[in-house]
């Protein structure tokens, strides 16, 4: 039957005193129990701080008083009244309610990330409708000697645009190519392109030529 405690002592020292009484050597109790010396020695010394957790205390003050034929419920009773048990349940508790604050936290980040890509996407799809379109000309090149009346001029753009060179529009394929045929007249001629998409800017260029027959 196990023994009636006197709750005036420690736990420590009811323990130390219920192993001396049994003639067991501290080392040798470990040894028995199978757990670190250091952990009986703070536990008959009442240092919780170099324990654990204390769900290991209450395991290791289990094994230990069954060890030692002594009642458990009064020593864990008797625990509770250490201010390091006290000052460790405390700890946790905090530690649960910042733990508990991080999803959402994590939600509430999750979100603006959520929004802020959302509105980038916006951003970049606004902008390529009301940026001008790509107009490249591949020829004939700005500056160019021509000693033809016509030139057939040729360039790249994007299939949706309305295409216009010098006041005439000009049909644009599904792949964006173009090609039209523009009569120069002697001495310098100024070829003007511009390309429009439904919304956008307009995209401007200007070929000069010079002919001479």
């Amino acid at each position: 039957m196990a023994k009636k405690i006197n709750l005036a002592k420690t736990v420590g020292e009811i323990l130390t005193e219920a192993r001396i009484s049994r003639q067991i050597h501290l080392d040798e109790a470990a040894k028995d129990l199978g757990v670190p010396f250091r952990y009986l020695e703070a536990l008959e010394h009442d240092n919780l701080k170099d324990l654990p957790a204390w769900s290991y205390i209450n395991n290791l003050l289990k094994k230990y008083c069954h060890y030692l034929k002594i009642d458990f419920a009064n020593c864990w009773n008797q625990l509770k009244n250490n201010p390091d048990f006290r000052g460790r349940k405390k700890n946790k508790e905090v530690e649960k309610k910042h733990l508990r604050s991080w999803p959402k936290l994590t939600r509430k980040i999750t979100i603006w990330l959520l929004i802020i890509v959302i509105l980038i996407f916006w951003a970049l799809k606004v902008a390529k409708i009301f940026s001008p379109p790509v107009l490249e000309i591949s020829y004939p090149l700005d500056g160019s000697l021509v000693s033809e009346k016509q030139i057939t001029l040729r360039g790249h753009s994007a299939k949706e645009v309305e295409l216009i060179v010098n006041n005439k529009e000009i049909f644009v394929d599904d792949n964006g190519n173009f090609e039209t045929i523009v009569d120069l007249q002697k001495g310098l001629n100024l070829i003007k392109i511009t390309a429009k998409k439904r919304y956008s800017r307009i995209q401007e260029k200007e070929i000069k030529l010079l002919f001479k027959d």
